[in-house]
């Protein structure tokens, strides 16, 4: 009985998608989890991309590490946020579930440009699986 109770609340578990949070919601990732700082300036000949992370239970006992074209830059704990500047042109935005939680790397590429912010959001789907992904919130 109690194998079936711990595989039930497994399953329910796993149907936990996280939902995206708006630009608004998301918090500034503190200074303690920033990596690298390099692309957290504006400068001439970049664009501005912000990367957050979803709200939901689903992997909130664990960071999600954010990379651009494979640096690392961030730590982000559910419902926060980090804005970069890379240079304009072709980047690849990655996504990497930290401890115990599962799920790989996850890559996106965006075309950066001094007129229009990217915005990507990182989370889990329904089916538990972990990713980063183009948004509109």
């Amino acid at each position: 009985m109690k194998n079936l109770l711990v595989v039930l609340a497994l399953i329910g578990l796993s149907g936990c998608a996280t939902k995206p949070v708006s630009n608004e919601q998301a918090k500034d990732a503190p200074a303690k989890q920033i990596i690298n700082s390099d692309l957290l300036t504006k400068k001439d000949g970049t664009g501005e991309v912000i990367i957050k992370r979803d709200s939901g239970f689903m992997g909130s006992a664990c960071m999600s590490r954010v990379y651009v074209d494979g640096k690392e830059v961030a730590d982000l704990d559910t419902a926060q946020k980090v804005t970069v500047y890379p240079s304009t042109g072709e980047h690849i935005f990655s996504a990497w579930p930290k401890g115990i939680c599962g799920g790989g790397m996850s890559e996106q590429s965006g075309k950066v440009t001094g007129e229009k912010t990217l915005m990507y959001r990182i989370g889990y789907g329904t089916n538990g699986d972990f990713g980063i992904y183009p948004t509109a919130f």
